[in-house]
């Protein structure tokens, strides 16, 4: 922030365990100022007052936009299928959003926040963060050098623990959305794909994904709750020409070049430095500073509710090739 610069003003919808365990604490990096909270349980909106440094609370996110008239923006992390109500809300008081993805619990109301986004001017960044996160933005620059040569194929797994969702497609639209967004962001666009589906124990479930993108690359997602959440989760490798780039579980990134020595970074976490943070590490902090800055009109969003809607009509496609059936009025939920 400018020295003599004032933080921008936000409001917070949502006090669950994701939001006060990783959203509320990435505050501290940003110029983003906590000035109120709201949830709709008073205790729980109280408690991440004061441990945040809010001067007040409310209960329902329309008591903090009836309530408090000097707001720049709010932010909003709830269940999937809450987004909706609360974007329409804090877009007709004439605010800018951030939503913690996927901004909705379905395509059909992802849909009307993109018309809503237009129809108001106004923005609605998604909370996309590995994005933002340092080893994917360097692999993002890495495969677009010439010496890389075209992108051809990608690689995505993300496998996770069970015991978080309630079905399928809660774990596909909460959570395996993610590497559906990066699959987009580092490729393009996905033109077709083709789905095969395991069953384990206690609900625990496979997929893997065949892709084909409009640039004529292929690639392949494994998504998953077959593993535990202590184990490895998370690894993209992408294939050039003679070159590839991976990223190992967010914070390892390394570049094999066709000839040469090739390139790798990883955050030193001995060193107590705000860019040696998990929060920054991750993507969190950066994505919220972006945010800062959306808001006082420096840029635009670099993740919209655009974004959303794409990997969501993609998570839908995935889900009706395994062999699911997207019902009327159907959401996501998350357990925890």
């Amino acid at each position: 922030m400018a020295e003599g610069e004032d933080k921008v003003r936000i409001g917070f919808v949502g006090c669950g365990q994701h939001g006060t365990s990783i959203v509320y604490p990435s505050l501290r990096f940003t110029d983003l100022q906590l000035v109120a909270t709201s949830s709709l349980v008073e205790d729980e909106a109280v408690r991440n007052a004061r441990q945040f440094g809010a001067d007040r609370w409310h209960v329902r996110h329309d008591r903090l936009l009836a309530d408090e008239p000097d707001l720049d923006a709010v932010l909003v992390v709830v269940q999937p299928f809450q987004y909706r109500e609360i974007v329409l809300d804090v877009l007709g008081r004439g605010l800018p959003v951030y939503a913690e993805k996927p901004a909705c619990g379905s395509v059909a109301e992802v849909t009307e926040l993109v018309e809503a986004s237009r129809s108001t001017g106004l923005p609605v960044q998604v909370g996309f963060m590995k994005r933002f996160a340092p080893a994917y933005e360097l692999m993002h620059a890495a495969i677009h050098e010439p010496e890389f040569g075209t992108p051809s194929f990608f690689s995505g797994t993300f496998a996770m623990g069970s015991d978080v969702y309630p079905d399928d497609y809660s774990f596909l639209v909460d959570n395996s959305v993610h590497m559906v967004d990066l699959a987009h962001y580092m490729m393009g666009e996905i033109a077709d794909l083709e789905v095969k589906r395991a069953e384990g124990k206690g609900g625990r479930v496979a997929y893997a994904v065949a892709l084909q993108f409009v640039s004529g690359a292929v690639g392949t997602l494994h998504l998953s709750t077959m593993q535990s959440w202590e184990s490895h989760n998370e690894r993209v490798e992408i294939t050039g020409e003679g070159s590839a780039a991976v990223v190992d579980n967010v914070v390892s990134f390394r570049q094999y070049a066709a000839t040469g020595p090739g390139a790798a970074w990883e955050p030193n976490f001995t060193v107590p430095l705000d860019e040696n943070h998990f929060v920054w590490v991750a993507g969190y902090a950066p994505e919220l500073q972006h945010f800062a800055d959306v808001v006082r009109g420096r840029c635009t969003p670099h993740v919209t509710i655009e974004d959303s809607r794409r990997a969501l009509e993609i998570v839908n496609r995935i889900f009706v090739a395994g062999g699911g059936v997207i019902a009327e009025g159907m959401k996501a939920t998350i357990l925890t």
